[in-house]
């Protein structure tokens, strides 16, 4: 709020500030209420997200080796291998029944026939003897498998164990349909199938004496027919293609140009583009603007032979004068080639001559350098001689001296 002294003069806004905002979208405005499910149809259970993840931790799907092309090729390529899962009943969950207690053991005893292999290849490799020896504990495998095969469970069970055992995935529907007859019959209450099968499965999540709830699972069968009927008109749509189309190269790389560089979306786009301008109108505006470049290009054309004969015009001219220049010269060549063959023999001795002057040039200068060293010698001698000479005129005046003295 303003100051209350400035409140009588004028532009001076004293009123009380107000800060308003904007009404939410839509959108935001909208409360949703989740909506409980308590039908008794659905069961909810209590999940762990923790306890999920630990378990799942590290666990991936290894893709090496598989191929899912089916029968584009012509071999046969399958992709992940299947195998059948037999359900182990946690804690608290129920007894488990001879025939998953069978089961379970039986997966248990290929478990540990298969950890027995690993640990003989892997026991060649090292020199460890505190471990187990793998041929006892292969030995000992064996003797549990023939004590689990003899306890003969289809004589125990019926047939009904060995048939979900052989055949798990087809034993299960028979289960059903038998125990829908029963309770239409009036008869006793269906057994309880317990098997769980990775690509179908049924099992009652509740039963009362005139309702059985069942929970089931599709066998993929079905779907896999889909995609393999989807690969075949996959395949027929590339057949027709590639009988439109063809087999050349150039083609092939035409259409596929822009697929290297775009989406498949932006390259269809740019094809139905050019499809749109082969229709009659654009090609009659596209035949009108052809006609149009094909006259500027005849009148370039023009233009260019008018240059090019002026340019060789102007070529023939020069190379003409200097045709006319060297016609006065080419009749004077004989008499100087005449004349150069005459003068061959001149010049030849003129190289001897300038050969000997060099000669004696050289000759020369030897001897003057010879004179010079004879003269420094001469003068040497003399100036020995006078030396010499006054020496022995100075020891015979001595001796002359002497000799006076002696005959006094």
């Amino acid at each position: 709020m303003a100051d209350p002294k400035y409140a009588d003069l004028p532009g001076i806004d004293y009123q009380p500030d107000v800060y308003e905002t904007s009404d939410l979208p839509e959108d935001d405005q909208a409360a949703y209420v989740v909506e409980e499910l308590n039908s008794d149809s659905v069961s909810s259970l209590p999940v762990n997200p923790n306890s999920s993840y630990e378990k799942f931790k590290g666990k991936v799907v290894s893709s090496k080796g598989l191929d899912f092309s089916d029968r584009i090729s012509g071999s046969r390529r399958t992709g992940y291998e299947t195998r059948t899962e037999y359900e182990i009943l946690g804690e608290g969950e129920g007894v488990e029944t001879p025939q998953q207690k069978f089961q379970r053991l039986q997966c248990e005893m290929k478990e540990l026939v298969e950890d027995v292999e690993k640990l003989k290849t892997a026991m060649k490799d090292t020199s460890e003897t505190d471990q187990l020896n793998p041929v006892q504990v292969s030995q000992q495998v064996q003797v549990l498998q023939k004590q689990l095969y003899e306890l003969h469970l289809e004589q125990t069970l019926g047939q009904e164990a060995a048939a979900d055992i052989t055949d798990p995935h087809n034993a299960l529907p028979k289960k059903v349909i038998t125990q829908l007859d029963a309770i239409k019959s009036g008869s006793a209450t269906a057994k309880t199938p317990s098997k769980k099968g990775l690509f179908s499965r049924a099992a009652p999540a509740a039963s009362t004496d005139q309702q059985v709830t069942y929970e089931l699972y599709y066998r993929p069968e079905q779907a896999k027919l889909r995609e393999k009927a989807k690969l075949g008109q996959l395949e027929d749509r590339i057949q027709r293609l590639e009988a439109t189309v063809g087999h050349s190269p150039e083609k092939v790389s035409a259409l596929t140009r822009d697929a290297s560089t775009k989406s498949l979306m932006g390259a269809v786009a740019t094809l139905e583009a050019r499809t749109t301008m082969l229709d009659p109108i654009q090609l009659d505006h596209i035949e009108a603007r052809m006609q149009g470049v094909l006259q500027k290009l005849a009148e370039l054309n023009k233009q260019r032979a008018a240059v090019e004969d002026a340019d060789k015009q102007s070529k023939i001219s020069e190379l003409y004068d200097l045709m006319k220049k060297w016609e006065s010269m080419a009749n004077s060549l004989p008499q100087v080639v005449e004349r150069m063959a005459a003068l061959s023999e001149l010049h030849q001795q003129a190289m001897q001559f300038s050969q000997a002057l060099s000669q004696l040039d050289t000759t020369q200068q030897q001897l003057s350098t010879t004179l010079k060293s004879n003269t420094t010698m001469v003068k040497e001698l003399q100036d020995n001689f006078a030396a010499n000479m006054a020496t022995i005129e100075a020891n015979c005046k001595a001796l002359d001296a002497r000799l006076k003295t002696v005959k006094k």
